[in-house]
């Protein structure tokens, strides 16, 4: 297959049907970055996508071979750091949604993390030597190698965690506790708090009694919580909405913790029975004569209820008619009505 666009830098939907081999060996090969990162991004997108029809069809997911052989392939490239943490950071669970005519965020969600444990199942033992060669003793710095090994050593680490193995559980903390820069702290806290580790939630609240000070540091330990996939996310999330820090008039921390569970973590605010529309929806009104803008914003997380599944729309309809029914500002009433509209 043609390599289209060599030193092109805008992104190109790109229609020209390669196929499989032809996306591993660009992958693997190309000596173009923008070209092997989107070779890798439209692979994993097919592989992630065919495994979601086989969770669909009852069927065990099955991870190609050859796909295992091409991302190992471009580990082994003496690459950019930065870029090849680009080439190997598999598609969001958000944009694999995009894809689908009908979006199925539980088979998505647990494609998505039976890909990353196949890959470390096979790979692992490449993965931690590649975590080491790029986490220097050295001090904290700010060149553009510097951040592109940090890049890739915190891509290699969330790998590595998918499995919940006790040696990278530990090389996870010992990042955490190394404190070297926030960086590499948030990436292990982000981590942590999306694990089943018996630290979890001393480890948080030791960190929200040393940052409780810092609003900027806060919204990003609000947010790692709401990001987390357990199943009880959304009840964690409630309780936040209690802890000192947390104003439901301070619209950055309604950002980051209400907002991105809502928008940054599909599988969880999408849950079957509807608790996390539930949960939107009463936060919209809370907020709606706080700050009408913001909650219009936030109840865009319902405006594409038409993509997904005959049960979710219902439940989503459901919500939005929980709008027209109540005395809300224009700016909701607006979203809702063209939202049910469409």
């Amino acid at each position: 297959g043609p390599s289209l666009f060599r030193g092109f830098s805008a992104p190109v939907k790109l229609e020209y049907d390669y196929s499989d081999e032809e996306l591993m060996f660009l992958m693997a090969n190309d000596s173009d970055g923008f070209n092997r990162w989107d070779a890798a991004q439209s692979l994993a997108q097919r592989v992630i996508l065919s495994m979601v029809t086989q969770h669909q069809q009852a069927q065990a997911m099955q991870v190609p071979g050859n796909f295992v052989d091409a991302f190992a392939q471009a580990m082994r490239v003496d690459a950019d750091q930065a870029l090849l943490a680009e080439v190997l950071t598999l598609p969001s669970e958000s944009y694999l949604g995009d894809q689908m005519d009908t979006v199925d965020p539980d088979a998505i969600h647990s494609a998505r993390q039976a890909l990353k444990v196949s890959l470390v199942g096979a790979l692992g033992e490449e993965m931690h030597s590649l975590y080491r060669q790029n986490n220097p003793a050295s001090d904290y710095q700010l060149t553009t190698q510097a951040i592109g090994q940090r890049r890739l050593k915190n891509l290699l680490l969330s790998y590595l965690m998918s499995t919940g193995d006790e040696e990278s559980a530990a090389i996870c903390l010992e990042q955490f506790n190394a404190g070297s820069n926030m960086t590499d702290v948030m990436a292990a806290l982000t981590l942590i708090a999306d694990s089943n580790l018996p630290q979890r939630a001393q480890l948080l609240a030791d960190f929200d009694k040393r940052w409780r000070r810092d609003p900027l540091v806060m919204d990003k330990w609000f947010s790692v919580q709401a990001m987390a996939h357990h199943p009880e996310v959304l009840q964690q999330v409630k309780g936040l909405m209690r802890h000192p820090s947390f104003s439901i008039i301070n619209p950055n921390k309604v950002r980051a913790l209400i907002g991105v569970f809502a928008m940054n973590n599909p599988v969880r605010f999408h849950a079957a029975d509807g608790s996390g529309y539930r949960f939107l929806l009463d936060r919209v009104l809370e907020l709606d004569p706080l700050n009408s803008q913001v909650a219009a914003r936030m109840l865009r997380g319902l405006s594409r209820w038409q993509k997904y599944d005959e049960n979710r729309q219902q439940l989503m309809r459901e919500q939005l008619q929980r709008v027209l029914d109540a005395d809300v500002s224009s700016d909701v009433f607006e979203v809702a009505s063209r939202s049910l509209a469409g």
